[in-house]
């Protein structure tokens, strides 16, 4: 079942978004080459609320339970306020791998979360929506244990992503193999070993979307000039098994650092019929929260997507962003 949701009121934050977007584009001057004028306002605008559309929700923040990050949730929720979301969702850390190869407990101990979470609830319930989540890392690892951790009846969401080798290649972080890649052909096995680790993935179906899918590319040395495109086909098939299976797609700006690194892949999900997809700007600071959304926002549009989603209890909201 999904919800369709549309504003009945506007913040005046929005209100701004639309006189920029809809008013100043008839000024030949103000507009840019790919994103008319949002082109004309800093990457960082979002931090000071600039630019904010319609109903907007961060999907993808961590705080100091995930243990790389020292952020606290009220701080989190204080900026995401600021910047004019409506929505965040903490989605801290349960990793089956350590960044060493290293099995991690597969069971998760969710009372930290959920002490902050409820804490925090009522007070800011007439502000903005808090969710529930959690970044679910390798978990084919032991698909058992993790479908029974994820039975938690308080959890909205789930991002199934990959942050270590598969156990075949000792489970070493694909962080630590991709900053030491001083070879190409090294780096096309690492990004093998990763497809076929989201192939896996995809078949448990232990997510509610794939998180940052381009995630590897974030760290292989520049000059290799590494993408996904080797591996179209078979991303093909794996997001259309995310389509058929109801379950989407992350579009992660890694703190507002890449936006238009996802043009392929979005254009590729689009064009199969892929419409559920969340935003998630990664943030382990607060001051990242929501880093990046107004370009990612505008990236969407143009490429034909007509929502973000939400979740509550893991069952995605549509909100219209046209």
């Amino acid at each position: 079942m999904v919800i369709l949701s549309f504003p009945l009121s506007f913040t005046p934050l929005q209100l701004f978004y639309f006189h920029i977007k809809y008013f100043s584009r008839f000024t030949p001057f103000f507009l840019g080459p790919n994103f008319g004028i949002l082109d004309t306002i800093p990457w960082n605008s979002q931090k000071e609320g600039l630019c904010m559309p319609l109903y907007l929700a961060d999907y993808h923040t961590h705080t100091y339970i995930s243990g790389d990050s020292r952020s606290t949730l009220l701080e989190n929720i204080t900026q995401a306020h600021r910047v004019g979301l409506s929505e965040l969702c903490m989605t801290e850390h349960w990793n089956l791998l350590n960044q060493k190869g290293e099995r991690l407990p597969t069971h998760y101990d969710f009372s930290p979360l959920l002490q902050q979470w409820e804490q925090l609830q009522d007070t800011w319930a007439n502000r903005i929506q808090v969710r529930l989540g959690i970044e679910l890392g390798n978990s084919t690892v032991d698909t058992a244990a993790v479908e029974e951790g994820l039975k938690l009846p308080e959890l909205d969401f789930v991002i199934g992503s990959l942050h270590s080798m598969s156990l075949a290649r000792d489970g070493v972080g694909i962080f630590t193999c991709a900053k030491a890649c001083t070879d190409r052909t090294l780096a096309l096995d690492v990004l093998e070993d990763y497809i076929q680790q989201m192939e896996a993935l995809v078949e448990a179906g232990t997510f509610d979307v794939l998180g940052h899918i381009i995630y590897p590319l974030r760290y292989f040395p520049t000059q290799f000039q590494l993408s996904l495109e080797p591996w179209q086909d078979r991303l093909e098939e794996i997001l259309k098994k995310v389509i058929e299976s109801g379950k989407g797609m992350e579009f992660n700006t890694s703190q507002g650092s890449t936006i238009r690194q996802w043009i392929p892949l979005l254009t590729q999900y689009r064009a199969l019929g892929g419409e559920i997809i969340t935003l998630g700007s990664d943030a382990h600071r607060p001051e990242y929260i929501g880093a990046g959304f107004d370009q990612a926002v505008e990236l969407l549009r143009s490429l034909g997507y007509r929502w973000v989603c939400t979740y509550r209890q893991r069952t995605p909201k549509f909100h219209s962003i046209m």
